[in-house]
């Protein structure tokens, strides 16, 4: 719903999959006063193990139902789209990217499917957020590798030479808490091959006219940008 403005300005052979996340979590604050529940989200905690998961289960569609010429995602699924594209810079840079384009609005950071890749986080996130078992005292984890699994690790541009190689559009919000975020997302992409537009408001996509117009302009240009990169 937040991207129906912008995606009825552009062509229409356009077409679009929207992927649910299977996750049934509380309501964010406000959000229950105007859309009904079911919640549904990727991820409740930000782990490795389940970040891999999320991982597979998107490009287990991808590879049942796509090509897909991009990936666009908001917020988490901005974080999950940026996640994927970096893991393939790092982990296979010599194959074509799943993806010839990227859209992310309002992104938050990109986490690790991997124990060696990225920053460890997890002594910065709060107890509430960590897997369950790192929020016991007793975590009754068997093995090093199961611990591992459980740390949260953020791919920061400073701690790795890899970058997005796709054409990228950028949207966030002034005034979004996790602008500094966002932003970090852009900078794991190359710069000469991304857009950006900064709007006014908060986490989230901006219902005006003239905001949407500027949206559709980026996205015409990213995907205009991927025919003569191909």
């Amino acid at each position: 719903m937040q991207s129906e403005g912008f995606r009825n300005l552009l062509p229409e052979h356009f077409s679009y999959e929207f992927l649910e996340g299977e996750k049934e979590v509380a309501p964010a604050p406000g959000v229950a006063k105007v859309f009904p529940g079911p919640y549904l989200s990727y991820l409740t905690d930000y782990s490795v193990g389940s970040i891999e998961e999320q991982h597979q289960y998107i490009m287990d569609i991808v590879a049942e139902e796509g090509p897909f010429d991009g990936i666009m995602g908001f917020s988490q699924g901005a974080s999950l789209a940026a996640s994927i594209l970096m893991h393939h810079q790092i982990e296979k840079p010599w194959l074509p990217s799943p993806f010839r384009v990227a859209i992310f609005l309002c992104a938050t950071y990109a986490h690790s499917r991997t124990p060696v890749d990225g920053e460890d986080v997890t002594h910065k996130v709060p107890t509430s957020e960590l897997p369950s078992r790192r929020q016991s005292t007793d975590s009754g984890y068997d093995s090093d590798e199961d611990s591992a699994k459980d740390s949260i690790r953020v791919l920061y541009a400073r701690s790795t030479k890899a970058r997005i190689q796709i054409p990228t559009a950028h949207l966030y919000g002034e005034n979004d808490s996790y602008l500094h975020e966002s932003l970090e997302v852009l900078d794991l992409c190359d710069p000469r091959l991304a857009l950006e537009f900064k709007h006014k408001g908060g986490h989230e996509v901006p219902m005006d006219t003239e905001s949407n117009k500027k949206i559709r302009d980026i996205i015409a240009m990213t995907c205009e940008r991927a025919e003569t990169f191909s």
